[in-house]
């Protein structure tokens, strides 16, 4: 029995990993952001306060991974249908598919719980310092025991819902990640006497297993440390009884969103889309929306920019709060890695040979697809984060910076599409997406070159004329890149 367990176990295990390594990007990722808040908070900070801030690091990051690159993990099950043809009980399935679960989330938390421990403040001995890696990996048993339940619960039945539920679970993740730097501060002052304490936190996981570490103020009411630990065992046994989600059903081809989107779409069709991208164009337009593995990996990261609306709903000065939301008008372009990583994936990959007998070359592929995106997700995007400015209060800025934030982050998918797309669109099997991370050093030269885009565009462009006159030479800079002739050979070279 065992052998087949651990034989199945690694087939499921290589599948969730795309046959090769560890998830070193989320690793890396993780660790440094961890690494960096106890480098400058850990300083001064009780057992019990060093707990907190580092679980609250780690349960915002694992979240935001379990919801997004890493989202199948909890909804499929890339090897079900070859191990479910091998002579293997159903017990034997589903240990070996829960097992694989349990590595992969204990993986994910280990980009957290490395820098913690190294980086533990001297108040911590040993048995508190392996009390925390407990209670790290405790927590994270515990948080995807829910988000599979939840996963479980309205994938199926309510996926407008799930996606909703996803996207605000995301917002909170990051708002949380991004507040480390001032929960630190207020963490600090957790032991002086009168210091008060915020009667959410008692409901917060993070509060819980940090009284695995240290001893929480006496205002706390924070359940027992026993009461703690069979949560988290019964989270180990409803993540082995769950079941995988069932298989997608038929979905609707005239959604709302595309509805509202039509007249758009017409006026790009006539307009800006050549007559060899236009069947591309289409395809992607109708049919991307329709994937639902894409649907639920790259459509909860919305809550990343709604982020940083909460933080800037919160902001007193004015001029704080113009500079959040310029940031915020400019960096959408920063999530496209996630959504084009995504685009080859379709769950009827067979129907490919439409693309690859398909009589137009590579650039009207990649030109009819990259437009498609644009109008399908990149001007709704924007279109919301505008009406949320305005919705703050800051109509003018949005009136002034929001189209010229919108062609800027069009420029930077026409960077980003020949980079990162590796596959036609709608071409290849969610489970045999390769995804490539050796563009990781290009994402972090894209985000902070929209971050200095946006300060400069917060300095210099306070005017409308000036706010005309950027936006016209945005508008220059991308039909002159439209415009721009492939060489003979790229022109004639077809989709691979």
């Amino acid at each position: 029995m065992l052998p087949r367990i651990l034989a199945l176990f690694q087939s499921r295990l290589r599948a969730h990993l795309g046959g090769g390594g560890p998830p070193l990007g989320a690793l890396v990722a993780h660790g440094a952001l961890t690494a960096g808040a106890c480098l400058i908070l850990r300083d001064q900070l009780s057992p019990y306060a060093y707990a907190l801030l580092t679980l609250t690091l780690a349960a915002g990051l694992l979240c935001t991974s379990l919801l997004g690159e890493f989202g199948s993990l909890l909804r499929d099950d890339p090897a079900g249908e070859w191990a479910r043809s091998l002579p293997a009980t159903e017990l034997e399935q589903r240990l070996a598919r829960s097992l694989a679960v349990l590595v992969m989330v204990a993986l994910l938390t280990a980009g957290c719980v490395l820098p913690a421990l190294l980086f533990s403040p001297p108040s911590l001995d040993l048995a508190a310092r392996a009390s925390l890696a407990a209670a790290m990996l405790a927590q994270a048993l515990l948080l995807s025991a829910g988000l599979l339940a939840l996963q479980s619960a309205l994938g199926e039945r309510a996926e407008g819902a799930l996606v909703a539920v996803q996207s605000a679970l995301v917002a909170l993740a990051a708002a949380g990640t991004m507040a480390a730097l001032r929960l630190g501060a207020w963490l600090r002052t957790l032991e002086l006497e009168g210091t008060p304490w915020p009667r959410w936190l008692d409901a917060a996981p993070p509060a819980w297993f940090a009284g695995w570490v240290g001893v929480a103020p006496d205002a706390a009411d924070l359940p027992p440390t026993h009461l703690v630990g069979a949560l988290a065992a019964l989270a180990v046994a409803l993540l082995c009884a769950l079941p995988a989600a069932p298989a997608p059903r038929g979905r609707p081809t005239a959604t709302l969103a595309a509805r509202l989107l039509e007249p758009l779409r017409r006026a790009a069709a006539r307009f800006w889309v050549r007559s060899s991208e236009r069947g591309a164009f289409d395809l992607v337009f109708a049919g991307l929306p329709l994937e639902r593995d894409f649907v639920l990996r790259t459509y909860p990261m919305i809550g990343i920019p709604l982020a940083f609306l909460l933080i800037g709903a919160r902001a007193e000065s004015g001029a704080e709060r113009e500079g959040l939301l310029t940031l915020l008008l400019f960096t959408p372009a920063a999530y496209l890695p996630v959504l084009l990583a995504q685009l080859p994936a379709t769950a009827t990959p067979r129907a490919r040979w439409l693309l690859d007998c398909a009589p137009i070359g590579r650039a009207a592929l990649r030109g009819g697809a990259l437009k498609a995106v644009a109008v399908r997700f990149l001007v709704p995007l924007h279109a919301l984060l505008a009406a949320l400015a305005v919705a703050l209060g800051e109509g003018t800025l949005a009136a002034r910076l929001a189209p010229a934030g919108a062609l800027v982050s069009l420029l930077a998918l026409r960077l980003l599409y020949p980079r990162i797309v590796s596959a036609p669109p709608l071409s290849t099997a969610a489970e045999d997406l390769a995804v490539n991370h050796d563009w990781m050093g290009l994402v972090l030269t894209l985000v902070v070159v929209l971050v200095l885009v946006s300060v400069a565009a917060t300095a210099l462009v306070t005017t409308f004329p000036r706010a005309l006159a950027f936006t016209a030479a945005l508008i220059a800079l991308e039909m002159a890149l439209d415009r721009r002739r492939p060489s003979p050979r790229a022109a004639h070279e077809k989709s691979e």
